[in-house]
């Protein structure tokens, strides 16, 4: 479902968007649709969930996605929540498809665990560049789930998500340069996409970053003052954003 940082945006659309606004465009743009869907979620507006539903019938797939997310927050709109969503995904949204994939792969949303179904439209939407969808694709070829257990396969979705710029990803791309794990070992590589990482926020790579440059017998003061500040960033971005990561 929407992280912190969309519920964020979704606030900032709001105060563009006037939320008690009787007037209700019959072609809405992405952010109206959106406002309305904040409305829906965070504040269960029964007009907003009204307005929502009737864009959706009509088959704007953003309008289905947002029901959808409103919907999910009722264990017994579960059944209507997942029939929504899944009509997004089939209309195409990117995001809809990630997080069918999603119910299907947790078994959220009253769905039972379907790796197949999860793998059809992680790809889906990874074809459209969503790169947590890639990510899981690599996931799911590394531990055999819903496909053939291909380590190659796994790296070269790896590959893939770390150059849509997943940060997670970038990590595990160097890990996987660093031993030669499903692919010729790279020092090189391994340390540019650990870098990559790291200047992507991710806190388990700044720390691995910090202490590689700790650990250097020939570092340099100002290398040494560089992991020190690397270590004090990793520990706020974990606290930061501690639920950020798989």
């Amino acid at each position: 479902m929407p992280s912190i940082f969309r519920f964020f945006t979704y606030n900032l659309i709001l105060l563009a968007f006037c939320a008690c606004s009787q007037e209700v465009s019959e072609h809405p743009s992405t952010a109206e649709i959106e406002s309305m869907g904040l409305q829906a979620l965070h504040g269960q507006n029964k007009e907003a969930l009204h307005t929502l539903r009737a864009w959706a019938k009509r088959g704007n797939t953003v309008a289905q996605r947002e029901l959808a997310f409103a919907l999910a927050v009722h264990n017994d709109q579960y059944v209507d929540a997942a029939n929504w969503l899944k009509k997004a995904a089939q209309g195409g949204d990117a995001e809809a498809e990630f997080n069918f994939a999603e119910a299907n792969y947790k078994a959220r949303l009253g769905l039972k665990q379907n790796y197949v179904e999860a793998w059809t439209w992680y790809m889906a939407a990874s074809q459209q560049k969503n790169d947590k969808a890639t990510f899981m694709l690599s996931r799911m070829c590394k531990y055999g789930e819903g496909v053939p257990q291909d380590l190659k396969q796994s790296v070269y979705w790896l590959q893939i998500a770390s150059e849509q710029g997943n940060a997670q990803a970038m990590f595990l791309l160097s890990n996987a340069y660093a031993d030669g794990d499903g692919l010729a070992k790279n020092p090189v590589l391994a340390r540019q996409w650990l870098e990559n990482s790291a200047e992507g926020d991710f806190p388990v790579a700044i720390q691995a970053l910090a202490m590689e440059l700790e650990g250097n017998v020939d570092a340099q003061e100002k290398d040494k003052q560089r992991a020190h500040h690397l270590l004090k960033e990793a520990n706020d971005e974990r606290r930061m954003r501690w639920n950020q990561y798989q």
